[in-house]
Formats: structure tokens, C-alpha cells, sequence
């Protein structure tokens, strides 16, 4: 799994009780990505001049739904004129400042949402099976070697899920859940106790190219 920066801060699942950020299955890596800058832009502008105006400050937002793009910050678009932009290497406050140039404070909102949502960083040949038995997204298919998201459900838990490289092009993929921290514990439960049957299935079946 990939490593990010050093975080003080207790980490969701240490909050919850749980006294474990990692799980390994054989064919499932499972970990809590604790840190993330995580800001939540909202825009009445029209997107394409908000695009245009953002790319002013070396950040690639996407227009189409389920596109996510760059790196750090990558850059999920949600739904039309709204986005996640997520980091390991930015604070809030630094990100936020590179941003405000380029943006009307009158129709556009930039929020910080790091306290409040927390990540999941899912590796190995059966997270497709995994997600794919917990959602009613084909994570199979979506597994295909180009960036995306996708806003979903996993057991009454909404949750925005991201395929990416968390390194460089040489990096593999892995599936970033990102979703109300409050629901930590309820997730990883669900995602543990779900591991041995994506074993199962993955070894039956093969996996989607991650």
C-alpha cells in the first residue's frame, strides 16, 4: 500500500474504538488514509469559465460527472458544478489560498471538509468483486486503467469512491472510499467481514486489471 504524510490527529477508526487501521486478506488490502485535505467546491459560475479560471492556478478540475483528474490535489467532480478536491501534500488553509484567486466568493463556495469525511484506501485482485457485491456499481468493469468516481451505496452508507493512482504512472490503482466519518466503524465491519467471499470470488472467477 501506498504511504502517505505523518497525521497527529486520531484517525477515524481509532475515534470508533477500533484499535487496527490495516486489514489483509489474500486477495484484499485494506487501510484508513488519515490527513487528507479533503475541500468540497460548489459553483454557480458557469463551469467551463470556472475551469478555465482555476487552471490559472495549475489545478485540472473536470467537467463531466464521474471524471476525476490530477493527482495532488486530484480533483473529483460529483455532480454538475460540484467537486472534491482531495490532498496528502496541502493543507486546507494552503490549499483554499491557492484557489481564492481564482473563484467569485459571490457563487462559489470552497468548504473544508477534512474533519468530516473520512478514507478508506482498498488494493488487490478482489476489491472489484468486494465493491462490486456491496454496491450495484460494476467496479469489475470499472477497473480499467483510467482515473474516475462515482458517488454510490454500500450497506445504507453513502460513499464517493476513487480509482487512481496514488502515486506516479508507475503506481497501481487503488480504490479510495471516501464518505461521514461518523460511520467508520460501521464501513470497516462491513468491508471485513465481506473480504472472505471477494477472496472466493476472485479466485473462482479472476478480477477486473487494477
Amino acid at each position: 500500500m501506498t504511504n502517505v504524510q505523518a497525521d497527529h490527529r486520531p484517525g477515524a477508526l481509532q475515534q470508533a474504538g477500533i484499535n487496527q487501521s490495516r486489514f489483509s486478506s489474500t486477495s484484499v488490502e485494506l487501510e484508513e488514509i488519515a490527513g487528507a485535505c479533503i475541500l468540497r467546491l460548489h459553483s454557480l459560475e458557469p463551469a467551463r469559465e470556472l475551469v478555465r479560471a482555476i487552471a490559472t492556478r495549475d489545478i485540472e478540475i473536470p467537467l463531466q460527472c464521474n471524471q476525476a483528474s490530477g493527482q495532488d490535489p486530484a480533483t473529483l467532480c460529483l455532480r454538475p458544478n460540484e467537486w472534491l478536491l482531495v490532498s496528502m501534500q496541502h493543507t486546507a488553509t494552503s490549499l483554499t489560498e491557492q484557489l481564492k484567486p481564482a473563484i467569485d466568493p459571490a457563487l462559489t463556495t470552497l468548504l473544508d471538509n477534512s474533519d468530516g469525511l473520512a478514507t478508506f484506501r482498498l488494493a488487490g485482485t478482489g476489491v472489484p468483486w468486494l465493491l462490486s457485491k456491496l454496491s450495484g456499481l460494476d467496479f469489475l468493469a470499472g477497473a480499467d486503467g483510467n482515473q474516475h468516481c462515482a458517488c454510490t451505496r454500500m450497506g445504507h452508507a453513502a460513499v464517493t469512491v476513487h480509482y487512481h493512482r496514488p502515486g506516479d504512472d508507475s503506481s497501481p490503482f487503488v480504490f479510495d472510499l471516501v464518505f461521514d466519518r461518523s460511520i467508520a466503524k460501521y464501513l470497516w465491519n462491513l468491508l471485513t467481514e465481506s473480504a472472505p467471499h471477494a477472496n472466493d470470488l476472485a479466485e473462482a472467477f479472476g478480477h477486473g486489471r487494477l
